[in-house]
């Protein structure tokens, strides 16, 4: 069966989508029932992409993946979570870029074989004669814009191995995950030992806890030429939204500022998959490569640059903690140049801190407020499993990163208050 066309929001960065009123009570809530909608047939998959900013160390852009069903409703593949209507989920979509984001009209945003789904209603409307408001409410989509016969289903983000993915296809899913190989399979070495601070762990895995959505990040640290030995020793969580250029720079530069005056490198970035295992993409595997390269600059000397996934919510998990695993690229063999890089699994020390510093815990009161009411914003008083709360489960995954010295254990409380009333 040939592949169904992508749907896609359209305007990245640079064009933003006529905006109205619409579904505004379905962006609050997505999951409400669709009600008598009735005419809706077919389905497929679609993809809402919102460009990142173009930064040496952000991802390039930012998709999202969803599933269009039979009665015209949208499954985010990510969460599972359904919305109603084009609108609802352009609104949600756009609401994780910027949380100040009122609506957005879907028929205008989101496209369908490259052409804007305002496009088909249109020709829709003149075919059977009729006439609509500009602002009206998202109803029954066009039955010629959906590809029939296509049993629609949740995907699971199954991981495929490196060797069945052959050279480069434009056609291929950027959020395929792959299987990292690991350098006793290839023969070879790993270039460069590695050292990891429990502090950048324990940032990192609440950082990575706090929304739905994916996270980024920069690493600091010093690189021994002698030893050969990568120290990671400090975390800096983004405190912006793929797609906010503005503010991107603003945190990025507080970054820069940060490194320089402790005397660190910049030594790498980490991501997360919340609800996929801590394996990386085709895109993030590009987005590696890419690092690696920009890190290496001019010099002639070897300068590794580290990516850290974590997983805080995957099912596959085995218990509450996260799961958080280092990957490097190797690049492709000389003969096949169109080939991906190659995911490589890498080892890696842990070095258990002494005690939180205050600017971690800075930090983190920052990315608490940071997330405050947005909508992807994860409810830390609901339950996680039968036992536990999400916050039950974001305490017990922190326990395994936490220093020698809890003596600051009265201050992740505050914290942690701080969470519930948030959420």
């Amino acid at each position: 069966m040939a592949a169904p066309e992508p749907l896609s929001l359209a305007g990245g960065a640079g064009e933003e989508a006529p905006e109205d009123d619409e579904d505004e009570a379905e962006a609050e809530d997505p999951e409400r029932s669709a009600g008598a909608g009735g005419g809706r047939s077919g389905g497929g998959s679609g993809e809402c992409q919102v460009q990142g900013p173009d930064s040496p160390l952000l991802p390039q852009g930012k998709k999202f993946m969803g599933d269009l069903q039979p009665d015209g409703r949208i499954v985010w593949q990510e969460t599972g979570q359904v919305f109603n209507s084009p609108s609802a989920w352009a609104t949600h979509c756009k609401k994780l870029v910027n949380p100040a984001k009122k609506s957005g009209c879907g028929w205008a945003s989101v496209k369908y074989k490259g052409q804007k789904l305002d496009k088909y209603k249109a020709a829709w409307l003149r075919r059977h004669q009729l006439h609509m408001p500009a602002a009206a409410v998202d109803e029954t989509p066009p039955t010629e814009a959906m590809p029939s016969g296509k049993r629609v289903e949740n995907k699971v983000r199954v991981p495929v191995r490196y060797c069945m993915l052959g050279s480069r296809d434009s056609a291929r899913n950027p959020h395929t995950l792959v299987e990292v190989t690991s350098f006793a399979a290839v023969n070879k070495f790993q270039p460069f030992n590695v050292a990891v601070s429990s502090n950048v762990l324990f940032l990192l895995d609440f950082h990575s806890h706090l929304t739905r959505s994916e996270v980024v990040g920069y690493l600091g640290g010093r690189w021994d030429t002698n030893s050969q030995m990568l120290t990671v020793l400090r975390a800096f969580p983004c405190r912006s939204r793929l797609g906010d250029t503005d503010t991107a720079a603003v945190i990025e530069e507080e970054i820069y500022q940060s490194l320089f005056l402790r005397g660190l490198s910049l030594v790498g970035w980490y991501h997360s998959h919340p609800h996929s295992p801590a394996l990386p993409s085709l895109q993030d595997i590009d987005t590696q490569m890419d690092y690696q390269l920009r890190l290496q600059g001019s010099s002639n000397g070897f300068q590794p640059c580290l990516a850290l996934l974590c997983s805080p919510y995957y099912s596959g998990n085995p218990g509450p903690e996260s799961k958080i695993a280092p990957f490097w690229v190797m690049p492709p063999p000389e003969q096949r140049p169109s080939d991906y890089g190659i995911p490589m699994d890498v080892e890696m020390g842990y070095v258990q801190d002494s005690f939180l510093t205050n600017d971690i815990m800075h930090e983190m009161m920052l990315l608490v407020e940071f997330y405050k009411g947005a909508p992807d914003l994860v409810r830390f008083q609901e339950p996680w499993d039968q036992e536990h709360t999400y916050l039950d489960k974001l305490k017990i995954s922190l326990t395994s990163r936490m220093p020698k010295d809890q003596g600051l254990c009265h201050a992740l409380e505050q914290v942690y208050g701080a969470l519930k009333q948030g959420s």
